[in-house]
C-alpha cells in the first residue's frame, strides 16, 4: 500500500535509503547527489545527517523570509 507524506499529491516520488556503508565506513547522500563522509560509525553518520538536515531547514527558512 502506498504511503503518502503530508502535503504530497497522489504521485509518490521514488524513495531510497540515503545512507550506506562502504569498506567499513559510513556515508550519506544529499538530494543533490553529493556524498558526505566517511564516518567511522553509523551513529556518527546519523548525527552528522541530523545536523545537515537542520542546517538545510534553517537555510531554506532564511531564503524564504522577506527582506
Amino acid at each position: 500500500m502506498p504511503k503518502y507524506r503530508s502535503g504530497e499529491s497522489r504521485t509518490i516520488p521514488f524513495r531510497n535509503e540515503r545512507y550506506f556503508c562502504a569498506n567499513g565506513v559510513w556515508f550519506f547522500e544529499t538530494r543533490g547527489g553529493k556524498q558526505e563522509g566517511p564516518y567511522l560509525t553509523k551513529s556518527e553518520m546519523e548525527g552528522e545527517l541530523l545536523l545537515y538536515i537542520r542546517e538545510q531547514k534553517l537555510l531554506n527558512q532564511t531564503l524564504r523570509e522577506p527582506s
